[in-house]
């Protein structure tokens, strides 16, 4: 897991969270990340929710997947500033 990436979805409207996904989907399904082993995903609704999918989605690999996007977020933030 050591190519772990945070990737914008700014071809879509962010705000819309179903388009957002289906073309994340899409673009998973086409190749463009190269080869996918694990999916995160964190939900605020009425609840939180957190889903894992992909051959490697064991509650540990989905928490390293989460743990590096907060990371690599924030690092973005303390070096550049709210992007």
């Amino acid at each position: 897991m050591s190519n772990l990436k945070v990737v914008p979805l700014f071809e879509s409207n962010f705000r819309d969270p179903v388009a957002a996904l289906r073309t994340l989907a899409n673009d998973i399904e086409s190749g463009r990340y190269g080869d996918v082993g694990c999916v995160a995903t964190v939900l605020i609704g009425d609840k939180v929710e957190v889903f894992g999918a992909g051959r490697d989605s064991e509650a540990p690999a989905v928490a390293l997947l989460l743990h590096s996007g907060f990371l690599r977020m924030s690092q973005a933030i303390a070096e550049h500033g709210r992007e």
